[in-house]
């Protein structure tokens, strides 16, 4: 699995998980006014009786099953894409485009993303996925959007540091996604 493609996945779920979060909440809310609504109901008809108007009803049963019915669908899309990204990352190695010769800066070595590439999803839906806090830190590799660094005075250790965290992350997303 190339970087690249996991980004995509990740911009998916990210924004599938948005609108998943989005349609609780105003399933929420609904839920809040269709308590009151047998009262307000009651009351706005005769409203509408006294100023001689058709009362109507406001539709939040029928809000509240269409939203249920799309959240089922958004459910099933993060499942799906929770499955493809599992595979993925299971069944094929992990290509991650960096530059082969790292800058070293303060007792780090910084790895940066060829052609200047940034995964800023990877790296949101790597942090939601493992439960640890972006940028994404495993030993004494950090993972940000547009570089990884590592802390070691030696380039070959920091590479080799390099290969193990991100051998690491790979296992904890098998680990956390296994169905």
């Amino acid at each position: 699995m190339n970087l690249t493609e996991l980004e995509g996945i990740a911009g998916k779920l990210l924004s599938e998980q948005k609108r998943l979060r989005d349609i609780d909440s105003e399933l929420h809310i609904l839920s809040q006014e269709m308590k009151q609504d047998p009262k307000r109901n009651e009351k706005d008809q005769a409203f509408y009786a006294l100023i001689g108007m058709d009362w109507s009803d406001p539709g939040h049963k029928e809000r509240s099953e269409s939203l249920k019915v799309e959240r089922e669908t958004v459910q099933g899309a993060i499942n799906d894409d929770e499955a493809l990204l599992f595979e993925r990352i299971s069944s094929e190695p992990l290509v991650v485009p960096l530059e082969p010769v790292p800058a070293q800066e303060g007792g780090q070595f910084l790895f940066r993303f060829r052609a200047g590439a940034t995964f800023p999803r990877t790296v949101e839906e790597l942090s939601l996925t493992l439960g640890i806090p972006a940028p994404l830190k495993i030993g004494e590799v950090t993972m940000h959007p547009d570089l990884v660094a590592v802390t070691e005075s030696d380039e070959y250790f920091a590479k080799k540091k390099v290969v193990e965290a991100f051998e690491d992350i790979r296992k904890a997303v098998k680990r956390r996604l296994s169905p």
